[in-house]
C-alpha cells in the first residue's frame, strides 16, 4: 500500500513539474506575441499559463495530501 501510494506522489510530482513547464512556455509565448504584435486584444492571453498553473497547483495539493497520508499510516504502524 505504501510502495502504491509513493508511486502515486512520484506521478503527481512530474505532474506538477510538467504543468509548470507547460505554464512557463505558455507565458514565454504569450510575451512573444505581445511583443511582435503589439497590446492589442490582450484578454485573449494567459489563458493556457493560468490554466497550467492551476492544473501544477492541483497536483501539488494531492502530492502533499498523499505524503500526510503515508505519514498516518506509517504512524498507526
Amino acid at each position: 500500500m505504501t510502495i502504491f501510494i509513493a508511486l502515486l506522489i512520484g506521478s503527481f510530482a512530474l505532474g506538477a513539474g510538467f504543468a509548470l513547464v507547460r505554464g512557463l512556455k505558455a507565458f514565454f509565448d504569450d510575451g512573444e506575441q505581445i511583443r511582435q504584435k503589439g497590446n492589442g486584444a490582450l484578454e485573449a492571453y494567459g489563458v493556457k499559463q493560468n490554466r497550467m498553473m492551476t492544473q501544477r497547483v492541483m497536483f501539488q495539493g494531492i502530492a502533499v495530501l498523499l505524503v500526510a497520508l503515508i505519514g498516518v499510516l506509517a504512524s498507526k504502524g
